[in-house]
Parts: structure tokens; sequence; C-alpha cells
């Protein structure tokens, strides 16, 4: 297996809007070469986005999001990275793409001497809980995942 992970920019972002069509529909497309839009093209530019995807045979089936916040107070400046969205195409997981990916969190961590890195895992999905037990993540508590839609 020849593994690629790599930061998506604008010179690689039709690939991944291709993988998130595949996400979305649960087939593949023909590549497209979509151009980012304007606010596409500022959200990949800001200095807290870390967005990685990996290859397997030259195609991306897989991804993470991450967001650094930095804290004030007694944390003097030194954040937190979130994992905002972790995915592996189906048919191509249980071959440690998600565990890759994963450690680019660690990586971007260390990198930015954030003091840790947290998540939000859904209770109804025991196969991602899993995978961030084996990551080193342990539970913290509950929390009640709230959105306000604009």
């Amino acid at each position: 297996m020849s593994l690629l992970i790599e930061r998506i920019d604008e010179n690689n972002y039709s690939e991944f809007e291709d993988m998130v069509f595949w996400r979305q529909n649960g087939v593949q497309r023909t590549p497209s070469a979509s151009v980012p839009s304007a606010r596409e093209t500022e959200a990949l530019k800001n200095p807290n986005l870390f967005l990685f995807a990996t290859r397997e045979e030259g195609v991306f089936v897989g991804w993470i999001s991450l967001v650094y916040i930095p804290k004030l107070g007694p944390w003097k400046g030194r954040g937190h990275v979130y994992v905002d969205e972790l995915w592996v195409e189906p048919g191509h997981r249980r071959k440690g793409l998600a565990v890759a990916l994963m450690a680019k969190a660690d990586e971007l961590c260390a990198a930015l001497d954030a003091t840790g890195t947290r998540l939000y895992v859904n209770v109804n999905n025991p196969g991602a809980q899993s995978l961030y037990e084996k990551c080193g993540f342990t539970e913290n508590g509950r929390a009640l995942f709230m959105e306000k839609r604009l």
C-alpha cells in the first residue's frame, strides 16, 4: 500500500471536492477540474485551519479537518487542536488510514506547542470511539452537541 497524506490547498482542491462528493453520494465521480470559490480560497488560507487528505493508489480516500483555537488566561495563548471532521471511504477502512490521519493531529499539536487535542464523537458511533481510544483519547465527561443554523 502506498500511503500519502497531503495538505489541501488550491492546487489539489478539486480532488478533495471529488472525495467530498463521494462521501455525500456514495459513488465516485469523474474527476472534476473545479476551482475553489473565493470563500473557499479564503478558508484554505486561514492560518488556523488544517485540512489533510490521504491518498491510496493515487486517489484521495480520506481526510481530517483540524482547527487550532488559541486560549487566553491561564493558557497564555496556548490552545487546543480540535478534530472537526475525520472520514475514510468505507472500502478503504481498517488499513490504518484513520490512525495515520489522526497522527497528523498529534504532529500539528506538537508543531503549534498546543496544550492538547480535543474532539467530539457521536455516542452512536462505537467504531469511531474505538479508533479514538486506539489513538490515545479518553472520555473526559459527556457533552450535548448543539448547533444553530442560520
